[in-house]
């Protein structure tokens, strides 16, 4: 319409030249002028849409941001816990946006960014007078409203983009509060293009339409009267309602004197109607030509934000490789995905080596860089694609998918532009299906996976390592090839009801390997759904236990059974021997218990050696067999202790048993070419009379078994309830002498010492007494063999010598310096090694001379170890210590070892004095043993001197010394001080 108007108008000022000659210079220059005017016009218009269409860009862009953070709120249920973090992620796209904020009920409630929003918090709308009664407008329209200018409480100028948000609240949308997001008029581009107007002659307005009074609201520029040059264009009409006003200034029209000035030129009408003419010709080409550019570049606009939604909305990240400059060029995205700042704008980087130096993963450098290069290198027809890790800013890596295309620009690749898309879960999910493959087929324990028809759909390595089957052979087949047919259909029954009942059934079966051979497996079926609908598979999952069966038989055996000798051993003895109880009580029988100790084994272990031992012991099993019936028991319960049970076995035929139990025992074994002979001592317990279980048949067995040995050895014992008596005093004595030291319950007496020579006061042989509360006093003959056979006689044995030495030292302290004393030393404590030191420190501790001391050992304990004896006494002798052998002449009496060993004196034992005068042998042994220790330079002491006759008789024959109840009995400390004492006045 406006083309058409343009022309008539052109023609018909042509013609009017043409034909007005006379006037031409008045119609050309009025005509100019008029032309100009509208040129003016059509410039000012064309500008007034090119600056509307900016701000209206502007103003939609804040709309999109306010219907954005409206839809996330929604999303959000009307959560603002989250509001900071997404408007961050929204901020950088909209730059002209000084602040966003969520107004719940119309109390702004949350600003970002916080840094100069503050004062904004708690800032309510609907009490605003200022900007309540645009609120309820806009809270009506539901729409987005653009309002203002306002003084903003954050301060400056701006404008508020104001969009209320509606809930669901049940079946209605309930209001729930204001999305706001202002910008400052300074900070629109728009609105800084239209300040450098003046500069160029032209001035505007930007007026928005009050939504109460309906009246113009000055936004920026200044208002001008009305006037037919001023040209106007409208801006959002729906919601922001603003007019933009062009009109030219002042000195635009003063050019028109150069119209006026040309009025010479009336002559030339024609021309000026041609040139009229053909001006407005290309006013109208440029016109249409700056509509179809303002619409093309809109029609970009919204493709690249549509493309850049795009490539955020799938995770994908865009980069543009410089071929001839070698530069990288990412976008925003590219940087995100690896947890790095993200740049406000497309990010350059001057070397692509550099970025992969540094991002890349180690082992994927070299692979990624030939795989570039030889793409650069080819044709370029083909799509680059390539994978590889990037370092995340965490630390963990990226899996990532890159795939490029090169662009061709006048004949030659300039540019390759690709993608970044993050597979990093997909190459995870790749790499669980690997290794779910690999622990399939590489699995130690045989997988078989069945269809619902019972047909073989998969085995992996170790299914055919186990069966021998290959997989080509039981592809398809039913697994009922396996069985081995012991099984009947009941355990198959079960065994499928658990399957589909509870989904999974374990268990212990026996199948056929491909050769016939039967094995047992544990196995175990799982029911799976498949990945069809409606499928479902069966997983079985067996490992061979054909070993486990070996172990778990030796297992039961070591358990049961003796190695050495292969005997059942305590564990399964007392089995068996509750069985035989329960069943001699059902049948009213008896049944006897023989235990079997071999007498002397310790010295057959420490002689030959602890294989000797064995072998001794597996012949000796060998022979006791041999005594057995079938329904007998032999069992080894420890070292060389053997035990017979014997079910329907009386006293009569046990003590027939034992009879011959012994006399086999002491046949000679061959041991290692050593011909031994040994012999066993035997203890008989009977039920019912002597136990109703294993373990009062086994005590009470042990009990007379230990009687037999007391009784000599090689002989047998049936138990007593004496016996029980005596063990059972044995025990407390035990357990009471445990106790006796700390208890201060032992007690030191002495027995002097006298010279036959001098008559005089030597010294003091120290004895040990006890006394217990409850026992009373316990004779020495008791206590001391069974310190000795439980090994406290070595802290009695220490307790004594420090008692004793202390004592002495008393003594010696008092002037009594001819005191000696003498302490008995038992062959467990003669035995320590560190015997020597102790005593050492002991004379140390108390001061004492070496040679005030005495002990006193037995020739038992000299003859156990005669090499580590005679050095400790040469050790003791050294010292300076007297060394005794006590009750000499009872004992081996080797005139070798007297000479070996250092010693100092000998002990007549009581025996021989106690008939002296009676017994011609007794005072020859005496008279013998003095005349040798004479020859020996050894002085002789006789004990148990009771009478004036026995000490003339031992003068007569050359004693030293005696002791013994004629000259005193054992003293107290007491008494002992004050027999001193006397003796000395």
């Amino acid at each position: 319409m406006f083309l058409t108007k343009t022309h008539k108008l052109t023609f018909f000022v042509t013609l009017l030249v043409t034909l007005l000659t006379s006037t031409a210079s008045f119609s050309l220059i009025q005509y100019l002028a008029e032309q100009r005017k509208q040129q003016q016009q059509l410039q000012l218009a064309d500008q007034a849409r090119s600056y509307a269409s900016g701000i209206e860009q502007e103003l939609v862009s804040t709309a999109a941001a306010a219907y954005a953070i409206a839809s996330w709120l929604k999303l959000q249920q009307g959560s603002i816990t989250e509001f900071e973090r997404y408007a961050a992620e929204i901020f950088p796209y909209y730059p002209h946006i000084t602040a966003i904020s969520v107004a719940p009920a119309g109390i702004v409630r949350a600003v970002y960014p916080a840094s100069g929003g503050q004062n904004l918090l708690g800032h309510d709308i609907f009490s605003d007078p200022v900007q309540q009664h645009a609120a309820l407008n806009i809270m009506q329209s539901q729409q987005v409203q653009l309002t203002g200018p306002y003084q903003l409480v954050q301060g400056g100028t701006g404008i508020v983009a104001r969009l209320p948000v509606y809930l669901k609240n049940g079946s209605q949308d309930a209001f729930w509060g204001f999305v706001n997001v202002t910008f400052h008029l300074q900070k629109m581009r728009s609105l800084a293009q239209l300040q450098q107007l003046p500069t160029r002659g032209i001035q505007y307005a930007l007026l928005q339409q009050d939504p109460i009074s309906t009246e113009p609201k000055l936004i920026a520029g200044k208002v001008q009267p009305v006037s037919e040059q001023n040209v106007n264009a409208i801006i959002l009409p729906d919601s922001a309602k603003w007019t933009l006003h062009l009109y030219p200034g002042k000195d635009w029209l003063n050019q028109f004197a150069y119209y006026r000035q040309a009025s010479v030129a009336a002559l030339f009408t024609a021309l000026m109607a041609l040139l009229s003419f053909l001006l407005m010709q290309a006013l109208d080409r440029k016109r249409q030509l700056g509509l179809l550019v303002a619409d093309k570049t809109r029609d970009l606009q919204t493709q690249l934000a549509r493309h850049r939604s795009f490539i955020v909305a799938s995770n994908t990240a865009s980069w543009e490789f410089s071929i001839s400059e070698g530069t990288l060029s990412c976008s925003p995205e590219y940087f995100v995905m690896l947890g790095l700042p993200r740049p406000q704008q497309d990010s350059t980087t001057d070397s692509l080596e550099a970025l992969w130096q540094d991002l890349l993963h180690p082992a994927d450098l070299h692979q990624a860089r030939v795989a570039f290069t030889e793409y650069l290198q080819s044709d370029g027809n083909t799509l680059y694609e390539n994978t590889f890790r990037m370092r995340h800013q965490d630390g963990h890596w990226v899996w990532i998918l890159s795939r490029g295309r090169c662009i061709e620009t006048e004949g030659s690749k300039a540019l390759m532009i690709g993608t970044h898309i993050d597979i990093t879960e997909r190459k995870e999910n790749e790499l669980q299906l690997q290794l779910l493959a690999r622990l399939f087929e590489q699995s130690s324990e045989g997988l078989v996976i069945t269809n619902e028809q019972q047909q073989i759909v998969q085995v992996n390595q170790a299914f055919c390592e186990i069966s021998g089957y290959k997989a080509d052979e039981v592809i398809g087949k039913d697994p009922r090839l396996l069985s081995s047919g012991r099984h009947d259909k009941n355990f198959y029954t079960a065994m499928w009801q658990a399957i589909n009942n509870l989904g999974s059934w374990k268990g212990e079966i026996w199948n056929r390997r491909k050769d016939g051979s039967i094995y047992p497996e544990w196995l175990s079926i799982s029911k799976i759904a498949g990945v069809e609908p409606g499928a479902t598979y069966y997983v079985g999952l067996f490992s061979d236990i054909s070993q486990y069966k070996e172990d778990e038989a030796q297992i039961r055996f070591l358990a049961e059974f003796d190695t050495l000798t292969a005997l059942p051993n305590r564990v399964l003895l007392i089995d068996r021997t509750e069985r035989a109880i329960a069943q001699c009580k059902s049948a009213q029988q008896s049944l006897a218990m023989l235990v079997i100790d071999i007498d002397r084994f310790k010295h057959i272990n420490d002689s030959l050696g602890h294989q000797a031992g064995d072998e001794l012991l597996v012949q000796l099993a060998t022979r006791l067999k041999t005594h057995c019936r079938e329904q007998d028991t032999l069992s080894r319960l420890n070292s060389d202790e053997f035990v017979i049970l014997r079910p329907d076995t009386d006293a009569s035929t046990a003590v027939i048993l034992a009879e011959q139990i012994l006399h086999h025992v002491l046949q000679p074994c061959l041991i290692q070419g050593h011909e031994l002979v040994i012999s066993a001592s035997v203890g008989v317990a009977l039920y019912p009379h002597d136990g109703q279980n294993f373990n009062e048949l086994y005590k009470h067995a042990d009990i007379a078994m230990y009687q037999a040995k007391e009784h000599g050895r090689n002989t047998y014992c049936f138990f007593t309830p004496q016996m029980q008596k005596y063990h059972t005093r044995h025990f407390l004595l035990e357990n009471a002498l445990r106790r006796a030291v700390e208890r201060d319950e032992l007690q030191l007496v002495y027995q002097p010492q006298l010279s036959l020579h001098s008559q005089q006061l030597i010294g003091f042989e120290v004895l040990l007494r006890w006394r217990n509360p409850e026992l009373g006093a316990i004779s020495p003959a008791e206590f001391i063999p069974l310190a000795e056979r439980s090994g406290l006689i070595i802290p009695i044995g220490d307790w004594v010598l420090s008692k004793a030495l202390a004592q002495l030292a008393e003594w010696r302290a008092e002037g009594h310096t001819q005191i000696t004393m003498a302490i008995n030393l038992s062959p467990l404590q003669f035995r320590q090694t560190d015997l020597f030191a102790k005593l050492e420190q002991l004379l140390a501790q108390h001061q004492l001379p070496a040679t005030a001391v005495e002990l006193e050992i037995t020739e038992s304990a000299m003859m156990d170890d005669p090499a580590a004896a005679a050095h400790l006494i040469t050790q003791f002798s050294e010292k300076g210590c007297k060394i005794a052998i006590d009750d000499f002449g009872t004992g081996y009496s080797s005139l070798g070892y007297l000479k070996r060993f250092s010693l100092s004196k000998l002990k007549i034992d009581q025996s021989f004095i106690r008939d002296l005068l009676t017994d011609a042998d007794d005072k020859a042994i005496v008279s013998a043993i003095i005349s040798m220790a004479r020859s020996l330079d050894l002085t002789t002491i006789a004990e148990g001197v009771e009478t004036l006759e026995q000490q003339q008789m031992l003068q007569q024959l050359g004693c030293d010394d005696i002791q013994g109840y004629f000259y005193s009995k054992p003293l107290n400390t007491e008494d002992a001080t004050t027999f001193i004492r006397s003796r000395t006045l």
